[in-house]
């Protein structure tokens, strides 16, 4: 269940909305705020779930028609909008307000929830006109706002909203559950610094996506055969999804990418402190670095800043020549 995952995984979330349901003191605008894969899209489902439902105690109890409705977004009271499908619109915004404006269509105490998903893709047009609609709710409404960058948000709106953190487990958490698993300590330690959620280690661990970035890291690594000078070629040729469709070829290279400088990452760190886990080719490509610390850190920034620039609205490919075009100027520096 809903209530038993968060518990498991963010309790620290899980008390403070558990502490709000069962003291009645829900408040009208929330900003679930953390990385991606730290369950703010589940903590919205469950939370619309228990503002409405009449049969739990505390928390939803996930089973009733009113908890089923809502996890499948056909409650009439609630409104969920995806920014990852595509942005929020100021026109967007209107409406839910202009759908609020009337009575409820199904909760007799007048209860109405909205959840803007990845609100941080919403234009300032919009982004304003939430601001409005934050101001001035209206009886019984609910915002349930979740973002993987509360930076990229009006500071107004952040003010006026009860902001609750979600923070990425330690990759030891998903190296055990990668490990339960069935996968390979080796493999499994890899994969632990890559993946935050628990259902998608062995799917990913099993994708072409997965093979795409160890392709890429091994390349940048020069293995295999393979030069690091012929990477940006080789991403376009080999590495990236090749999908028919556009918008799950481009989702999928983002998964691809978002890796890549995850392992990238990981390398820094662990040159940093000679780490001696992972594969074979991993430990011995640690063990052959031989730069300043200095070198590392820089490294470690690189891959961070570059892994926040991947996302559905820029130019990957420009993205990947960015990171490139930095990481030799440090190779070279």
């Amino acid at each position: 269940m809903l209530k038993d995952l968060l518990k498991e995984q963010q309790p620290i979330v899980y008390r403070a909305l558990k502490n709000a349901c069962h003291e009645d003191r829900i408040s009208n605008a929330y900003l679930f705020s953390g990385p991606e894969g730290t369950l703010k899209h589940e903590a919205a489902i469950l939370l619309a779930q228990s503002i409405f439902c009449e049969e739990g105690e505390d928390f939803a109890c996930e089973a009733c028609n009113t908890c089923r409705r809502i996890s499948e977004g056909i409650y009439g009271d609630l409104v969920i909008l995806d920014g990852s499908v595509k942005p929020v619109s100021k026109d967007d915004v209107d409406a839910i307000q202009e759908k609020f404006s009337r009575t409820s269509l199904e909760n007799t105490k007048g209860k109405r929830v909205y959840i803007i998903e990845h609100a941080e893709t919403a234009s300032i047009a919009a982004q304003n006109s939430m601001l409005k609609f934050l101001e001035e709710p209206g009886s019984g409404v609910t915002a349930i706002l979740t973002t993987d960058s509360a930076g990229r948000l009006l500071e107004t709106i952040r003010s006026r909203c009860t902001v609750i953190p979600f923070v990425p487990l330690a990759p030891e958490y998903y190296y055990e559950k990668a490990v339960e698993a069935g996968i390979e300590k080796d493999d499994a330690y890899l994969i632990s610094h890559v993946i935050r959620s628990t259902d998608s280690i062995l799917p990913f661990y099993e994708s072409s996506a997965w093979e795409s970035t160890l392709g890429m890291f091994r390349e940048y690594l020069n293995l295999d055969g393979m030069k690091r000078e012929e990477l940006l070629i080789d991403f376009e040729v080999s590495w990236r999804s090749k999908e028919s469709d556009s918008a799950k070829a481009k989702k999928t290279n983002i998964v691809i990418l978002q890796a890549f400088f995850d392992l990238l990452a990981q390398y820094a760190r662990d040159a940093i402190r000679g780490g001696t886990e992972g594969p074979a080719w991993y430990r011995q490509a640690i063990a052959a670095e031989n730069r300043k610390q200095e070198y590392y850190a820089k490294m470690l920034v690189i891959a961070n800043e570059q892994k926040d620039r991947v996302n559905r609205f820029n130019d990957l490919n420009l993205v990947l020549a960015q990171a490139f075009y930095r990481l030799e100027e440090l190779n070279h520096g």
